[in-house]
Protein backbone atom coordinates (compact mmCIF):
# COMPACT_ATOMS: atom_id res chain seq x y z
CA UNK A 1 0.00 0.00 0.00
CA UNK A 2 1.26 3.85 -0.86
CA UNK A 3 0.92 6.58 1.45
CA UNK A 4 0.51 9.96 1.04
CA UNK A 5 0.41 12.72 3.40
CA UNK A 6 -0.86 16.18 2.48
CA UNK A 7 -2.26 19.35 4.41
CA UNK A 8 -5.23 19.90 2.05
CA UNK A 9 -6.08 16.66 -0.81
CA UNK A 10 -8.32 17.85 -3.56
CA UNK A 11 -9.93 15.12 -4.99
CA UNK A 12 -10.73 15.88 -8.97
CA UNK A 13 -9.17 17.57 -11.67
CA UNK A 14 -11.95 19.44 -13.76
CA UNK A 15 -12.47 23.03 -13.37
CA UNK A 16 -13.46 22.84 -9.73
CA UNK A 17 -10.97 20.77 -8.67
CA UNK A 18 -8.12 23.01 -10.16
CA UNK A 19 -9.42 25.81 -9.28
CA UNK A 20 -10.03 24.75 -5.33
CA UNK A 21 -6.40 23.52 -5.44
CA UNK A 22 -4.76 26.65 -6.36
CA UNK A 23 -6.64 28.60 -4.11
CA UNK A 24 -5.79 26.54 -1.16
CA UNK A 25 -1.83 27.03 -2.31
CA UNK A 26 -2.60 30.75 -3.21
CA UNK A 27 -4.26 31.10 0.45
CA UNK A 28 -1.91 28.28 2.63
CA UNK A 29 1.40 28.59 0.59
CA UNK A 30 3.40 26.72 3.19
CA UNK A 31 0.78 23.80 3.15
CA UNK A 32 1.12 20.81 1.15
CA UNK A 33 -1.51 20.46 -1.34
CA UNK A 34 -2.23 17.32 -3.54
CA UNK A 35 -4.41 17.28 -6.64
CA UNK A 36 -5.74 13.79 -7.68
CA UNK A 37 -7.04 12.99 -10.78
CA UNK A 38 -8.67 10.15 -12.26
CA UNK A 39 -7.37 10.90 -15.46
CA UNK A 40 -3.96 12.23 -16.74
CA UNK A 41 -4.47 16.06 -15.99
CA UNK A 42 -6.08 17.64 -18.94
CA UNK A 43 -7.55 14.77 -20.73
CA UNK A 44 -10.44 13.55 -18.20
CA UNK A 45 -12.75 15.45 -16.72
CA UNK A 46 -15.54 17.44 -18.21
CA UNK A 47 -14.06 20.93 -18.10
CA UNK A 48 -11.33 20.20 -20.11
CA UNK A 49 -13.77 17.92 -22.98
CA UNK A 50 -16.77 19.29 -23.28
CA UNK A 51 -17.76 22.10 -26.19
CA UNK A 52 -21.06 22.96 -27.26
CA UNK A 53 -22.42 25.79 -30.21
CA UNK A 54 -21.71 28.97 -28.00
CA UNK A 55 -20.27 27.55 -24.01
CA UNK A 56 -21.07 29.86 -22.00
CA UNK A 57 -19.63 31.43 -18.78
CA UNK A 58 -22.54 33.09 -16.49
CA UNK A 59 -21.41 36.16 -15.15
CA UNK A 60 -22.75 39.85 -13.78
CA UNK A 61 -19.93 42.46 -14.45
CA UNK A 62 -20.35 45.63 -13.27
CA UNK A 63 -22.18 46.77 -16.43
CA UNK A 64 -24.66 43.76 -16.96
CA UNK A 65 -27.64 45.14 -17.41
CA UNK A 66 -29.75 46.28 -15.24
CA UNK A 67 -26.61 47.96 -13.73
CA UNK A 68 -28.01 48.81 -10.65
CA UNK A 69 -28.97 45.64 -8.02
CA UNK A 70 -28.21 43.31 -11.14
CA UNK A 71 -26.28 40.73 -8.59
CA UNK A 72 -30.11 40.46 -6.84
CA UNK A 73 -31.46 39.79 -10.65
CA UNK A 74 -28.65 37.26 -11.25
CA UNK A 75 -29.79 35.45 -8.03
CA UNK A 76 -33.15 35.35 -7.98
CA UNK A 77 -33.02 34.15 -11.99
CA UNK A 78 -30.53 30.99 -10.58
CA UNK A 79 -33.39 30.59 -7.91
CA UNK A 80 -36.22 30.97 -9.66
CA UNK A 81 -35.25 28.85 -12.51
CA UNK A 82 -34.83 26.36 -10.32
CA UNK A 83 -38.10 26.12 -9.30
CA UNK A 84 -37.28 27.36 -6.15
CA UNK A 85 -35.66 23.94 -4.71
CA UNK A 86 -32.36 25.44 -4.49
CA UNK A 87 -30.92 27.53 -1.55
CA UNK A 88 -31.05 31.30 -2.06
CA UNK A 89 -28.08 31.81 -0.19
CA UNK A 90 -25.56 29.70 -2.33
CA UNK A 91 -27.26 31.82 -5.84
CA UNK A 92 -25.98 34.97 -3.37
CA UNK A 93 -23.06 33.73 -3.81
CA UNK A 94 -22.49 32.53 -7.54
CA UNK A 95 -23.79 36.02 -8.34
CA UNK A 96 -21.78 38.18 -6.32
CA UNK A 97 -18.49 36.25 -6.64
CA UNK A 98 -19.10 35.86 -10.26
CA UNK A 99 -17.48 38.83 -11.88
CA UNK A 100 -14.28 37.94 -9.23
CA UNK A 101 -14.21 34.65 -10.82
CA UNK A 102 -14.08 35.77 -14.55
CA UNK A 103 -11.78 38.19 -13.80
CA UNK A 104 -9.69 35.46 -12.45
CA UNK A 105 -9.81 33.97 -15.45
CA UNK A 106 -8.81 36.55 -18.04
CA UNK A 107 -5.54 37.25 -15.92
CA UNK A 108 -4.48 33.76 -16.06
CA UNK A 109 -4.98 34.08 -19.86
CA UNK A 110 -8.85 32.66 -20.71
CA UNK A 111 -9.87 34.77 -24.30
CA UNK A 112 -13.16 36.06 -23.45
CA UNK A 113 -14.53 37.89 -26.39
CA UNK A 114 -14.74 41.35 -26.16
CA UNK A 115 -16.68 44.16 -27.82
CA UNK A 116 -15.16 47.29 -29.28
CA UNK A 117 -15.00 49.10 -26.19
CA UNK A 118 -13.21 46.42 -24.81
CA UNK A 119 -15.86 44.54 -22.50
CA UNK A 120 -16.85 41.47 -21.93
CA UNK A 121 -19.15 40.41 -24.51
CA UNK A 122 -22.29 38.81 -23.34
CA UNK A 123 -25.41 37.08 -24.67
CA UNK A 124 -28.73 36.02 -23.33
CA UNK A 125 -28.79 32.56 -22.52
CA UNK A 126 -31.69 29.75 -21.17
CA UNK A 127 -32.97 30.95 -18.15
CA UNK A 128 -32.21 34.28 -17.70
CA UNK A 129 -33.66 38.02 -18.16
CA UNK A 130 -30.42 39.35 -18.78
CA UNK A 131 -27.44 38.82 -21.28
CA UNK A 132 -25.06 37.78 -18.75
CA UNK A 133 -23.13 34.62 -20.56
CA UNK A 134 -19.58 35.12 -21.14
CA UNK A 135 -17.94 33.15 -23.75
CA UNK A 136 -14.91 32.38 -25.95
CA UNK A 137 -16.79 30.10 -28.58
CA UNK A 138 -17.51 26.26 -28.74
CA UNK A 139 -14.22 25.52 -26.58
CA UNK A 140 -14.82 27.78 -23.42
CA UNK A 141 -14.47 25.31 -20.98
CA UNK A 142 -12.08 23.96 -22.96
CA UNK A 143 -9.65 27.35 -22.31
CA UNK A 144 -10.95 27.59 -18.89
CA UNK A 145 -9.71 23.83 -17.87
CA UNK A 146 -6.36 24.50 -20.14
CA UNK A 147 -5.78 27.93 -18.29
CA UNK A 148 -5.77 26.95 -14.84
CA UNK A 149 -3.82 23.67 -15.67
CA UNK A 150 -0.89 25.74 -16.87
CA UNK A 151 -1.13 27.78 -13.83
CA UNK A 152 -1.37 24.73 -12.08
CA UNK A 153 1.81 23.95 -13.60
CA UNK A 154 3.63 27.03 -12.26
CA UNK A 155 2.55 26.14 -8.61
CA UNK A 156 3.63 23.83 -6.33
CA UNK A 157 0.56 22.01 -5.85
CA UNK A 158 1.63 17.93 -6.15
CA UNK A 159 -0.35 16.17 -9.13
CA UNK A 160 -1.54 12.49 -8.67
CA UNK A 161 -2.85 11.30 -11.98
CA UNK A 162 -4.66 7.83 -12.95
CA UNK A 163 -5.95 7.68 -8.78
CA UNK A 164 -9.97 7.28 -7.76
CA UNK A 165 -10.25 7.68 -4.37
CA UNK A 166 -13.09 5.18 -3.25
CA UNK A 167 -13.68 5.78 0.46
CA UNK A 168 -13.26 8.06 3.53
CA UNK A 169 -12.01 7.19 7.06
CA UNK A 170 -13.86 8.94 9.42
CA UNK A 171 -13.47 9.81 13.06
CA UNK A 172 -15.91 11.56 15.32
CA UNK A 173 -17.86 13.26 12.38
CA UNK A 174 -14.36 13.88 10.67
CA UNK A 175 -12.58 12.97 7.65
CA UNK A 176 -8.89 12.11 8.33
CA UNK A 177 -8.11 10.13 5.92
CA UNK A 178 -8.62 8.06 2.28
CA UNK A 179 -8.67 5.17 0.49
CA UNK A 180 -7.83 5.63 -3.10
CA UNK A 181 -6.72 2.85 -6.14
CA UNK A 182 -4.56 3.34 -9.01
CA UNK A 183 -7.16 2.32 -11.90
CA UNK A 184 -4.34 1.33 -14.20
CA UNK A 185 -2.33 -1.25 -11.84
CA UNK A 186 -5.41 -1.54 -9.35
CA UNK A 187 -2.39 -0.31 -6.84
CA UNK A 188 -4.23 0.73 -3.00
CA UNK A 189 -3.14 4.12 -1.93
CA UNK A 190 -3.84 5.76 2.10
CA UNK A 191 -3.89 9.40 1.93
CA UNK A 192 -3.75 11.29 5.22
CA UNK A 193 -4.76 14.90 4.96
CA UNK A 194 -6.16 17.93 7.26
CA UNK A 195 -8.97 18.14 4.95
CA UNK A 196 -10.07 17.05 1.82
CA UNK A 197 -12.26 19.06 -1.01
CA UNK A 198 -14.47 16.46 -3.48
CA UNK A 199 -14.63 17.72 -6.81
CA UNK A 200 -15.47 14.72 -8.88
CA UNK A 201 -17.97 15.92 -11.02
CA UNK A 202 -21.25 14.19 -11.94
CA UNK A 203 -22.42 10.53 -12.95
CA UNK A 204 -22.96 10.65 -16.45
CA UNK A 205 -22.13 7.03 -16.86
CA UNK A 206 -24.68 5.96 -15.56
CA UNK A 207 -26.73 6.83 -18.27
CA UNK A 208 -26.03 4.98 -21.93
CA UNK A 209 -26.97 8.40 -23.51
CA UNK A 210 -25.02 11.19 -22.38
CA UNK A 211 -22.36 13.82 -23.00
CA UNK A 212 -19.59 12.85 -19.80
CA UNK A 213 -16.58 11.47 -20.05
CA UNK A 214 -16.42 7.82 -19.54
CA UNK A 215 -14.58 8.36 -16.16
CA UNK A 216 -17.86 9.69 -14.81
CA UNK A 217 -18.90 7.27 -12.31
CA UNK A 218 -20.44 9.26 -9.61
CA UNK A 219 -17.37 8.24 -7.03
CA UNK A 220 -17.51 11.63 -5.28
CA UNK A 221 -21.32 11.03 -4.51
CA UNK A 222 -20.98 7.65 -3.28
CA UNK A 223 -17.70 8.08 -1.35
CA UNK A 224 -19.10 11.11 0.23
CA UNK A 225 -22.24 9.27 1.51
CA UNK A 226 -20.64 6.33 2.64
CA UNK A 227 -18.69 8.70 5.11
CA UNK A 228 -22.46 10.38 6.13
CA UNK A 229 -22.72 13.40 3.84
CA UNK A 230 -25.88 14.27 2.59
CA UNK A 231 -26.81 14.16 -0.87
CA UNK A 232 -29.90 16.75 -2.27
CA UNK A 233 -31.74 17.24 -5.53
CA UNK A 234 -30.39 13.84 -7.18
CA UNK A 235 -33.43 13.34 -9.58
CA UNK A 236 -32.80 16.92 -11.40
CA UNK A 237 -30.33 16.21 -14.47
CA UNK A 238 -30.55 18.52 -17.13
CA UNK A 239 -30.96 16.38 -20.59
CA UNK A 240 -30.63 18.05 -23.92
CA UNK A 241 -29.87 17.56 -27.44
CA UNK A 242 -26.56 16.82 -28.42
CA UNK A 243 -23.70 14.70 -30.53
CA UNK A 244 -23.83 10.84 -30.03
CA UNK A 245 -20.21 10.93 -30.33
CA UNK A 246 -18.72 14.04 -29.35
CA UNK A 247 -18.89 15.60 -25.79
CA UNK A 248 -20.95 18.36 -27.93
CA UNK A 249 -24.73 20.26 -26.89
CA UNK A 250 -26.27 21.69 -29.88
CA UNK A 251 -28.27 24.20 -28.12
CA UNK A 252 -28.68 27.48 -28.88
CA UNK A 253 -27.64 29.24 -32.33
CA UNK A 254 -27.67 25.76 -33.99
CA UNK A 255 -31.96 25.71 -33.41
CA UNK A 256 -32.43 29.50 -33.35
CA UNK A 257 -30.88 28.76 -37.28
CA UNK A 258 -34.27 26.34 -38.23
CA UNK A 259 -32.48 23.14 -39.25
CA UNK A 260 -34.95 20.80 -40.73
CA UNK A 261 -35.02 18.14 -37.87
CA UNK A 262 -35.26 14.67 -39.61
CA UNK A 263 -34.62 10.63 -39.47
CA UNK A 264 -32.54 8.64 -41.54
CA UNK A 265 -34.22 8.64 -44.30
CA UNK A 266 -34.58 12.21 -44.98
CA UNK A 267 -38.36 12.13 -43.41
CA UNK A 268 -39.61 15.47 -41.11
CA UNK A 269 -41.18 13.31 -38.33
CA UNK A 270 -41.55 15.58 -35.16
CA UNK A 271 -45.76 16.15 -36.46
CA UNK A 272 -45.83 12.53 -36.19
CA UNK A 273 -45.58 13.10 -32.21
CA UNK A 274 -46.97 16.30 -31.61
CA UNK A 275 -50.76 17.70 -30.76
CA UNK A 276 -52.30 19.92 -33.63
CA UNK A 277 -52.19 22.53 -31.51
CA UNK A 278 -48.09 22.09 -31.14
CA UNK A 279 -47.95 21.53 -35.05
CA UNK A 280 -49.59 24.93 -35.62
CA UNK A 281 -46.89 26.40 -33.70
CA UNK A 282 -43.54 24.47 -34.73
CA UNK A 283 -41.96 27.68 -35.97
CA UNK A 284 -42.08 28.97 -32.96
CA UNK A 285 -40.95 26.07 -30.47
CA UNK A 286 -38.37 25.39 -32.97
CA UNK A 287 -36.79 28.72 -32.46
CA UNK A 288 -37.45 28.83 -28.91
CA UNK A 289 -35.57 25.80 -28.21
CA UNK A 290 -32.44 27.64 -28.66
CA UNK A 291 -33.58 29.46 -25.56
CA UNK A 292 -35.05 26.67 -23.48
CA UNK A 293 -31.40 23.69 -24.25
CA UNK A 294 -32.31 21.54 -21.51
CA UNK A 295 -35.89 20.14 -21.36
CA UNK A 296 -37.76 21.51 -18.89
CA UNK A 297 -41.32 21.05 -17.91
CA UNK A 298 -42.03 24.82 -17.44
CA UNK A 299 -41.10 25.05 -21.40
CA UNK A 300 -43.63 24.43 -24.27
CA UNK A 301 -40.53 23.42 -26.46
CA UNK A 302 -40.18 19.95 -24.17
CA UNK A 303 -42.27 18.19 -26.78
CA UNK A 304 -39.58 18.44 -29.36
CA UNK A 305 -37.06 16.41 -27.21
CA UNK A 306 -39.58 13.65 -26.59
CA UNK A 307 -40.95 13.54 -30.31
CA UNK A 308 -36.57 12.94 -30.53
CA UNK A 309 -36.72 10.45 -27.87
CA UNK A 310 -39.57 8.24 -29.39
CA UNK A 311 -38.56 8.55 -32.75
CA UNK A 312 -34.80 7.33 -31.45
CA UNK A 313 -36.44 4.61 -29.10
CA UNK A 314 -38.39 2.97 -32.20
CA UNK A 315 -34.96 2.40 -33.90
CA UNK A 316 -34.37 5.55 -36.33
CA UNK A 317 -31.40 8.30 -36.34
CA UNK A 318 -31.89 11.70 -35.90
CA UNK A 319 -30.38 14.43 -37.57
CA UNK A 320 -30.18 18.45 -38.02
CA UNK A 321 -30.14 19.02 -41.66
CA UNK A 322 -28.50 22.97 -42.50
CA UNK A 323 -28.89 22.31 -46.13
CA UNK A 324 -32.68 22.86 -46.39
CA UNK A 325 -35.66 24.48 -44.85
CA UNK A 326 -38.19 23.15 -42.46
CA UNK A 327 -41.32 22.05 -44.37
CA UNK A 328 -43.68 24.01 -41.33
CA UNK A 329 -41.20 27.15 -41.71
CA UNK A 330 -43.57 30.18 -41.62
CA UNK A 331 -41.59 33.77 -41.56
CA UNK A 332 -44.77 35.19 -40.16
CA UNK A 333 -44.93 32.92 -37.47
CA UNK A 334 -41.83 34.15 -35.90
CA UNK A 335 -42.21 36.80 -33.19
CA UNK A 336 -40.40 40.35 -33.63
CA UNK A 337 -38.82 40.21 -29.71
CA UNK A 338 -38.02 36.20 -30.37
CA UNK A 339 -35.62 37.82 -33.28
CA UNK A 340 -34.52 40.91 -31.76
CA UNK A 341 -34.11 38.56 -28.17
CA UNK A 342 -31.77 36.23 -29.93
CA UNK A 343 -29.16 37.05 -32.01
CA UNK A 344 -30.11 41.04 -32.66
CA UNK A 345 -31.10 39.73 -36.15
CA UNK A 346 -34.32 41.09 -37.78
CA UNK A 347 -36.69 38.98 -40.35
CA UNK A 348 -35.06 39.53 -43.38
CA UNK A 349 -31.97 36.74 -41.83
CA UNK A 350 -34.82 34.34 -42.34
CA UNK A 351 -35.92 35.33 -45.72
CA UNK A 352 -34.62 32.99 -48.88
CA UNK A 353 -31.96 31.95 -46.98
CA UNK A 354 -31.18 28.39 -45.82
CA UNK A 355 -30.27 26.74 -41.94
CA UNK A 356 -26.18 26.90 -43.28
CA UNK A 357 -26.84 30.93 -44.30
CA UNK A 358 -28.51 31.62 -41.55
CA UNK A 359 -25.79 30.19 -38.82
CA UNK A 360 -23.38 31.55 -40.64
CA UNK A 361 -24.78 34.38 -39.24
CA UNK A 362 -24.95 33.59 -36.31
CA UNK A 363 -22.30 31.88 -34.99
CA UNK A 364 -19.81 31.42 -37.81
CA UNK A 365 -17.36 29.99 -34.96
CA UNK A 366 -19.23 26.68 -34.55
CA UNK A 367 -19.31 26.48 -38.17
CA UNK A 368 -15.72 26.38 -38.53
CA UNK A 369 -14.77 24.47 -35.42
CA UNK A 370 -17.22 21.70 -36.68
CA UNK A 371 -15.34 21.88 -40.27
CA UNK A 372 -12.18 21.43 -38.41
CA UNK A 373 -13.59 17.87 -37.32
CA UNK A 374 -14.66 17.66 -40.70
CA UNK A 375 -18.59 18.05 -40.50
CA UNK A 376 -19.40 20.33 -43.14
CA UNK A 377 -22.75 21.13 -42.21
CA UNK A 378 -23.33 23.02 -45.70
CA UNK A 379 -22.98 19.40 -47.11
CA UNK A 380 -24.24 16.89 -44.50
CA UNK A 381 -26.51 15.90 -41.97
CA UNK A 382 -25.59 16.24 -38.21
CA UNK A 383 -26.12 13.54 -35.89
CA UNK A 384 -28.22 14.38 -32.73
CA UNK A 385 -30.15 12.39 -29.77
CA UNK A 386 -31.15 12.86 -26.37
CA UNK A 387 -28.48 13.09 -23.56
CA UNK A 388 -27.58 13.38 -20.29
CA UNK A 389 -25.60 16.65 -19.96
CA UNK A 390 -25.39 17.81 -15.86
CA UNK A 391 -26.79 16.83 -12.46
CA UNK A 392 -27.52 19.08 -10.81
CA UNK A 393 -27.68 17.86 -7.84
CA UNK A 394 -25.21 16.28 -5.28
CA UNK A 395 -23.23 16.49 -1.79
CA UNK A 396 -25.06 19.08 -0.16
CA UNK A 397 -22.82 22.27 0.85
CA UNK A 398 -23.35 25.50 2.29
CA UNK A 399 -22.42 29.15 1.21
CA UNK A 400 -18.86 28.02 2.51
CA UNK A 401 -18.29 24.81 0.57
CA UNK A 402 -18.45 22.34 3.68
CA UNK A 403 -20.43 19.43 3.63
CA UNK A 404 -22.09 18.36 7.14
CA UNK A 405 -18.83 16.16 7.77
CA UNK A 406 -15.96 18.06 9.23
CA UNK A 407 -13.16 18.18 6.98
CA UNK A 408 -14.84 17.82 3.63
CA UNK A 409 -15.40 20.23 1.17
CA UNK A 410 -17.02 20.03 -2.36
CA UNK A 411 -17.47 22.00 -5.39
CA UNK A 412 -18.80 22.00 -8.51
CA UNK A 413 -21.14 19.37 -10.58
CA UNK A 414 -19.89 17.38 -7.51
CA UNK A 415 -21.73 19.86 -4.95
CA UNK A 416 -25.57 20.22 -4.17
CA UNK A 417 -27.72 23.10 -2.74
CA UNK A 418 -26.63 25.56 -5.64
CA UNK A 419 -28.84 24.43 -8.40
CA UNK A 420 -32.15 23.52 -8.22
CA UNK A 421 -34.13 21.81 -11.00
CA UNK A 422 -32.76 23.99 -13.55
CA UNK A 423 -30.35 26.67 -14.14
CA UNK A 424 -29.18 29.50 -16.53
CA UNK A 425 -27.25 28.35 -19.24
CA UNK A 426 -23.11 29.62 -18.32
CA UNK A 427 -24.12 28.80 -14.20
CA UNK A 428 -22.11 25.16 -14.30
CA UNK A 429 -18.85 26.93 -15.44
CA UNK A 430 -19.25 29.58 -13.36
CA UNK A 431 -20.24 27.24 -10.11
CA UNK A 432 -16.82 25.04 -10.58
CA UNK A 433 -14.83 28.55 -10.34
CA UNK A 434 -16.93 30.33 -7.71
CA UNK A 435 -17.24 27.22 -5.48
CA UNK A 436 -13.59 25.79 -6.44
CA UNK A 437 -12.27 29.07 -4.95
CA UNK A 438 -14.19 28.85 -1.54
CA UNK A 439 -13.75 25.48 -1.17
CA UNK A 440 -10.08 25.56 -1.66
CA UNK A 441 -9.55 28.32 0.68
CA UNK A 442 -11.65 27.00 3.70
CA UNK A 443 -10.00 23.91 3.53
CA UNK A 444 -6.48 25.46 3.51
CA UNK A 445 -7.74 27.59 6.47
CA UNK A 446 -8.89 25.16 8.41
CA UNK A 447 -6.01 22.79 7.56
CA UNK A 448 -4.23 25.18 9.27
CA UNK A 449 -5.47 24.51 12.89
CA UNK A 450 -5.49 20.58 12.67
CA UNK A 451 -3.69 18.00 13.55
CA UNK A 452 -3.38 14.68 11.77
CA UNK A 453 -4.77 11.74 13.50
CA UNK A 454 -4.01 8.23 14.21
CA UNK A 455 -5.09 5.96 11.00
CA UNK A 456 -7.35 2.89 11.72
CA UNK A 457 -7.43 0.79 8.39
CA UNK A 458 -10.47 -1.80 7.61
CA UNK A 459 -11.37 -3.68 4.28
CA UNK A 460 -14.92 -4.28 3.30
CA UNK A 461 -14.77 -8.27 1.88
CA UNK A 462 -16.35 -8.79 -1.55
CA UNK A 463 -19.01 -11.16 -1.39
CA UNK A 464 -21.24 -10.83 -4.74
CA UNK A 465 -21.88 -13.01 -7.71
CA UNK A 466 -22.24 -10.73 -10.41
CA UNK A 467 -19.53 -9.79 -12.79
CA UNK A 468 -18.88 -6.42 -12.39
CA UNK A 469 -19.69 -5.94 -16.27
CA UNK A 470 -23.09 -7.35 -16.52
CA UNK A 471 -24.13 -5.90 -13.32
CA UNK A 472 -22.64 -2.30 -14.72
CA UNK A 473 -24.83 -2.71 -17.62
CA UNK A 474 -27.91 -4.06 -16.04
CA UNK A 475 -27.54 -0.58 -14.08
CA UNK A 476 -27.19 1.44 -16.95
CA UNK A 477 -30.35 -0.69 -19.03
CA UNK A 478 -32.27 0.55 -15.72
CA UNK A 479 -31.73 4.16 -15.24
CA UNK A 480 -31.79 5.09 -19.26
CA UNK A 481 -35.00 3.28 -19.43
CA UNK A 482 -36.82 4.31 -16.23
CA UNK A 483 -34.65 7.74 -15.13
CA UNK A 484 -34.46 9.57 -18.41
CA UNK A 485 -36.72 11.61 -19.81
CA UNK A 486 -39.91 9.33 -19.22
CA UNK A 487 -40.79 8.56 -15.58
CA UNK A 488 -43.91 6.80 -14.66
CA UNK A 489 -44.61 5.86 -10.87
CA UNK A 490 -44.86 1.71 -12.35
CA UNK A 491 -41.59 1.39 -14.18
CA UNK A 492 -39.79 3.16 -11.04
CA UNK A 493 -40.89 0.80 -8.76
CA UNK A 494 -40.11 -1.93 -10.77
CA UNK A 495 -36.41 -0.25 -11.51
CA UNK A 496 -36.31 0.37 -7.42
CA UNK A 497 -36.81 -4.06 -7.90
CA UNK A 498 -34.52 -4.84 -10.03
CA UNK A 499 -31.57 -2.35 -8.76
CA UNK A 500 -32.36 -4.50 -5.21
CA UNK A 501 -31.82 -7.99 -6.71
CA UNK A 502 -28.19 -6.74 -8.03
CA UNK A 503 -27.72 -5.47 -4.44
CA UNK A 504 -29.25 -9.04 -2.40
CA UNK A 505 -27.08 -10.60 -5.02
CA UNK A 506 -23.75 -8.16 -5.05
CA UNK A 507 -21.25 -7.34 -7.30
CA UNK A 508 -18.14 -9.80 -7.83
CA UNK A 509 -14.42 -8.93 -9.09
CA UNK A 510 -14.05 -10.02 -13.07
CA UNK A 511 -11.23 -9.56 -16.03
CA UNK A 512 -12.03 -5.47 -15.91
CA UNK A 513 -10.39 -5.07 -12.85
CA UNK A 514 -10.86 -4.03 -9.09
CA UNK A 515 -10.93 -0.22 -9.98
CA UNK A 516 -13.83 -1.04 -12.30
CA UNK A 517 -15.60 -3.30 -9.60
CA UNK A 518 -15.40 -0.25 -7.12
CA UNK A 519 -16.55 2.52 -9.53
CA UNK A 520 -19.90 -0.39 -10.64
CA UNK A 521 -20.49 -0.25 -6.91
CA UNK A 522 -20.71 3.42 -7.00
CA UNK A 523 -23.11 3.46 -9.51
CA UNK A 524 -25.44 1.10 -7.97
CA UNK A 525 -25.73 2.90 -4.67
CA UNK A 526 -26.45 6.05 -6.74
CA UNK A 527 -29.05 4.04 -8.55
CA UNK A 528 -30.99 3.52 -5.07
CA UNK A 529 -30.87 7.62 -4.39
CA UNK A 530 -31.81 8.68 -7.79
CA UNK A 531 -34.84 6.25 -8.29
CA UNK A 532 -35.75 7.10 -4.74
CA UNK A 533 -35.73 10.55 -5.31
CA UNK A 534 -37.00 10.15 -8.44
CA UNK A 535 -40.45 7.71 -6.95
CA UNK A 536 -41.01 10.38 -3.97
CA UNK A 537 -41.32 13.37 -6.05
CA UNK A 538 -44.98 12.59 -7.89
CA UNK A 539 -44.92 15.94 -9.80
CA UNK A 540 -43.22 17.50 -12.73
CA UNK A 541 -40.54 20.28 -12.59
CA UNK A 542 -37.81 21.41 -14.46
CA UNK A 543 -36.39 18.18 -16.57
CA UNK A 544 -38.23 15.46 -13.82
CA UNK A 545 -41.15 14.68 -16.02
CA UNK A 546 -43.51 12.45 -14.14
CA UNK A 547 -46.25 11.21 -16.50
CA UNK A 548 -49.74 9.63 -15.77
CA UNK A 549 -49.95 8.59 -19.46
CA UNK A 550 -47.19 8.74 -22.10
CA UNK A 551 -48.15 7.72 -25.52
CA UNK A 552 -47.55 10.84 -27.95
CA UNK A 553 -49.24 12.88 -29.29
CA UNK A 554 -50.76 11.53 -25.45
CA UNK A 555 -48.24 13.09 -22.92
CA UNK A 556 -50.10 13.29 -19.70
CA UNK A 557 -47.39 15.24 -17.30
CA UNK A 558 -48.30 15.42 -13.62
CA UNK A 559 -48.39 18.80 -12.83
CA UNK A 560 -45.99 20.98 -10.80
CA UNK A 561 -47.32 21.13 -7.08
CA UNK A 562 -46.47 23.51 -4.51
CA UNK A 563 -46.34 21.87 -1.79
CA UNK A 564 -43.26 20.55 -3.69
CA UNK A 565 -40.93 23.44 -3.41
CA UNK A 566 -38.61 21.40 -0.84
CA UNK A 567 -36.04 19.68 -1.93
CA UNK A 568 -34.72 15.56 -0.59
CA UNK A 569 -31.95 15.28 1.26
CA UNK A 570 -30.61 11.22 1.60
CA UNK A 571 -28.16 10.12 3.94
CA UNK A 572 -27.20 6.29 5.03
CA UNK A 573 -26.70 5.16 8.86
CA UNK A 574 -24.35 3.18 10.47
CA UNK A 575 -25.54 -0.03 8.40
CA UNK A 576 -25.65 1.65 5.11
CA UNK A 577 -29.49 2.21 5.02
CA UNK A 578 -30.87 4.81 3.30
CA UNK A 579 -32.55 7.60 4.59
CA UNK A 580 -34.52 10.47 3.54
CA UNK A 581 -35.93 14.18 4.58
CA UNK A 582 -37.75 16.58 2.39
CA UNK A 583 -37.09 20.06 3.29
CA UNK A 584 -37.40 23.82 2.70
CA UNK A 585 -34.49 25.09 1.27
CA UNK A 586 -32.90 28.57 2.16
CA UNK A 587 -35.59 31.00 0.76
CA UNK A 588 -34.87 34.78 -0.10
CA UNK A 589 -36.10 37.05 2.58
CA UNK A 590 -39.47 38.15 0.59
CA UNK A 591 -40.45 34.66 0.46
CA UNK A 592 -39.90 33.68 3.32
CA UNK A 593 -41.77 36.13 5.43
Amino acid sequence: MKNFFADVVVIGAGGAGMRAALAAKETAPELAVILLSKKPLGKGGTTALACSDRMAFHATLPYTAPVQNNWKEHAMDIYRIGGEVSDYDLAEVLSKESAGALEYLINIGVPFVKTADGRVDQFLTDGSIYPRACYVGPETAVEIAKALQRKLEESSVQIVENVMVYDFIVKNNRVIAAKAIDIISDEIYLIQAKTFVLATGGAGALYSKNVFPSEMTGDGYAAALRAGAKLVNMEFMQIGICHPHMLFASSGSMFRSLPKIVDETGREFLNDYLSEKDKNQLSVLQFKKGAHWPISYESPTKVIDLAVYVHSLCGHKVYLDFTENPGYLSIKNIPEEILSWSEKADRKLFYKTTPYERLMKINPKVVEWLQQRHIDLSKERFEVQNALQHFQGGVKIDRNAKTNVNGLFAAGECAGGQHGANRPGGNSLLDTQVFGKIAGQNAALEARKINFEKIKITNNKVKGSIPSYQARNQIKEILSNSAFLVRQHSEIVKAINEIQSIEEKGICLDENGVAYMIETENMLLLSRVILTAILLRDESRGPHLRFSHFDPPVMNFLPRKDEWKKYIIFWLDEKRRLHYEIKEPIRPEEDSK
